[in-house]
Formats: structure tokens, sequence, C-alpha cells
């Protein structure tokens, strides 16, 4: 079976995606790693006290790049 080559025209234009960082609002948060939005807050050093967390620094994670194995600190 022999194969024929038709002219057409041009193919037809692909609506251009918008990314993920320009679909969100400004105020959410987002890793810059994963683009993830999903987060754990952390807490690093605190001491327990009348059964209440007293000091230590908090740190906002992001979820999927701790399932990887990354820890990536957003805020």
């Amino acid at each position: 079976m022999a194969l024929h080559v038709i002219e057409g025209g041009p193919p037809p234009e692909k609506p251009k995606l918008k990314s993920a960082k320009a679909s969100k609002p400004a105020e959410m948060l987002q890793c810059p790693r994963c683009t993830g939005r999903e987060f754990i807050e952390t807490v690093i050093g605190a001491l327990m006290q009348a059964r209440k967390l007293k000091g230590g620094t908090r740190q906002i994670i992001c979820v999927g790049c701790l399932l990887r194995g990354e820890r990536v600190v957003v805020a």
C-alpha cells in the first residue's frame, strides 16, 4: 500500500496552559521546589510545661517534599 502526501493548512494553534504559579492567589503558600500546597507545621526544641508546649521554633514544611525524603521549609 502506497502512502500519499496530503497538502493541508497550518496546524491548529494549541491554547497556552497557565502555570501552577500563575493560577493561585497571591496569599496562598506554595512550595518553591515541587509547587505543592500541602504543609505541616513543626516545632523544633519545644519544652513541655504543665502539659503545654513552651518555646521552640515553628516551621512550615512541604508534605510532598517530605514524602520524598526532603525537608523544604516554606515559611
